[in-house]
């Protein structure tokens, strides 16, 4: 009796081993982040410091801001006042990054 018990008992830790293992695997394929809700009211300018649009893969086409306080906040693309905010945070980029290759190169 003892011994029917055993390959039963290790069958089934094998099985919900191997489902663990399998519900990782899966989870590693998807996107890091991704927005689901939007902000509806605009953001202002000086306190948004960083922005990255969501991955190709996520349901919905968003950005995250990263505010000055550490809050990420998703937004909708297609809104205007995103589009203002991600373009003047380029534009400072920008600056940033040919004022650092003048002043290396001089």
């Amino acid at each position: 009796m003892v011994m029917m018990k055993s390959p039963f008992v290790l069958a089934t830790c094998l099985l919900l081993l191997s489902s663990l293992v399998l519900q990782t695997y899966a989870n590693s394929f998807g996107p890091d982040e991704c927005c689901f809700k939007f902000i509806s009211r605009p953001l202002p300018k000086k306190r948004v410091m960083n922005f990255r649009r969501t991955e190709s893969l996520c349901p919905m086409e968003g950005v995250l801001f990263t505010m000055k306080n550490g809050n990420e906040l998703c937004a909708d693309t297609s809104q205007q006042w995103v589009k203002d905010i991600i373009k003047e945070k380029e534009r400072n980029q920008n600056k940033g990054v040919s004022n650092s290759t003048t002043t290396a190169s001089q």
